[in-house]
């Protein structure tokens, strides 16, 4: 590893405006829990700490979005009343992040900026039609989700994320790894869905699967299914069926492929028991 500059600020233009000023190799950190594995520092010649500054940490519900500061633990995220409210599923997900150490200190935007395809907020995200907010030396940027996912340009930082929360939804995520706790996921699973309980309804909903591809997988034929889709005993069994399906159209070849069939059928049925206690209970 070369050496390199480490530089710490308080305030999100102070970032900015190094960055902009600045013509050396540059990388951001704030958890920093993927710096050494990953050698993201490799051939840095400024690493620009990001942990304190202030303007990145905030979760904001503006009624029909929830906002998320890009340098907002998931500590924090799993804590919040208004996650747990508006988008349970990403609770859920912030909470099963590593062990309690690394959830004080790992971000959701350095979740995104890594894009490991198993990052356990990914699914969530894209179950929700989020969108990334980015700033940096090329000014500001609007992405979606596979867009951030797909690469940032260099000295770009993610300063914030964007939850679509409208109406009344429902959301759940599950993963399987390993082992049951501390475990990175071999499969992961998010749905958010309108709910109509008098018709016992699904109104319209999305699913995504993570640890498959570089992004989330969003299958059009699981939001087919959820479109009016009365939910009756056999729910599950057809859920399950169209996402192995997916796995299978996904992972053709490769030896976790019957792991990963089997897996997700668990999944379903977790993510389903989620779902409808939330459904008929909240």
């Amino acid at each position: 590893m070369t050496g390199y500059r480490i530089a710490g600020f308080l305030r999100l233009e102070d970032v900015l405006r190094e960055i902009t000023q600045t013509s050396v190799r540059t990388v951001f950190i704030s958890g920093g829990t993927d710096f050494i594995n990953n050698g993201i520092g490799d051939k840095a010649e400024l690493v620009i700490d990001l942990a304190q500054v202030a303007d990145l940490k905030y979760i904001k519900d503006l009624g029909s979005e929830i906002r998320i500061g890009g340098g907002t633990t998931f500590a924090a995220i799993a804590a919040s009343p208004i996650i747990k409210a508006r988008a349970s599923a990403l609770a859920q997900a912030a909470s099963r992040v590593g062990s309690v150490q690394i959830r004080n200190r790992a971000t959701i935007g350095g979740n995104i900026a890594s894009a490991s395809p198993a990052g356990d907020s990914l699914p969530v995200l894209a179950a929700f039609t989020a969108g990334v907010h980015t700033a940096g030396s090329q000014g500001t940027r609007s992405l979606t989700l596979t867009e951030a996912l797909n690469g940032l340009q260099a000295k770009e930082i993610i300063t914030e994320v964007v939850i679509p929360t409208p109406g009344e939804s429902r959301s759940g995520f599950v993963k399987i790894g390993s082992r049951s706790q501390v475990t990175i996921a071999k499969v992961s699973l998010a749905a958010n869905i309108m709910y109509d309980r008098s018709k016992k309804m699904i109104i319209v909903g999305k699913a995504a699967m993570g640890a498959l591809g570089k992004v989330p997988v969003c299958p059009l034929t699981v939001q087919q299914f959820f479109s009016q889709r009365v939910v009756d005993e056999h729910f599950a069994d057809d859920l399950s069926q169209l996402l192995v399906e997916t796995v299978d159209e996904m992972i053709a070849g490769r030896a976790s492929r019957p792991y990963k069939r089997a897996a997700v059928k668990g999944l379903v049925y977790d993510l389903a028991g989620l779902l409808f206690d939330a459904c008929e209970n909240n």
